[in-house]
């Protein structure tokens, strides 16, 4: 009895190198540098010691209103 195998196939290479048909001005997602905004970086930091001033602040003028104080 025979074995009944497919016959291999002339088939393209399953990795395609497309590096060469990109634009000039495309750049590759693997290649490009993480560019991080400072300012939306610090921005909540900013807010929550803001919010953490003003909260002072207003304990401390309700605390300084107090009749015994």
């Amino acid at each position: 009895m025979t074995a009944n195998v497919p016959t291999p196939r002339d088939e393209a290479p399953l990795v395609i190198d497309t590096v060469h048909d990109l634009h000039e001005d495309h750049r590759d997602p693997q290649e490009q540098e993480v560019q991080q905004n400072l300012g939306v970086a610090l921005m909540p930091l900013a807010l929550i010691a803001f919010l953490l001033i003003s909260f002072a602040a207003a304990a401390w003028t309700f605390l300084a209103a107090q009749p015994g104080a």
